[in-house]
């Protein structure tokens, strides 16, 4: 998952807890409502990532003296994890 990842990014001293994984899945479903659907798609996901989870996450000291963001990192993983492939019906 993305979490996951955030803690494993070797940029990231702290990534994202379970309660940034929580806000990122609430974000997501109110972001799908909003646009007609009852369902989240990949790509809500991705869209909400920075804003819901890019203050969430502590880059360490080195990485951010090398210019590194945390959108950098967040769009790396994000772009790294596949989406979840659909259930045969």
């Amino acid at each position: 998952t993305i979490a996951t990842e955030t803690r494993r990014a070797p940029e990231f001293r702290v990534g994202v807890s379970v309660r940034g994984c929580l806000a990122l899945v609430r974000a997501a479903k109110t972001w799908a409502a909003g646009q007609g659907r009852h369902y989240v798609l990949p790509d809500d996901v991705k869209t909400l990532v920075e804003p819901v989870l890019a203050h969430r996450v502590l880059l360490d000291p080195e990485a951010e003296f090398a210019g590194t963001t945390a959108l950098e990192v967040l769009q790396r993983i994000v772009a790294d994890i596949a989406p979840p492939a659909q259930r045969a019906a």
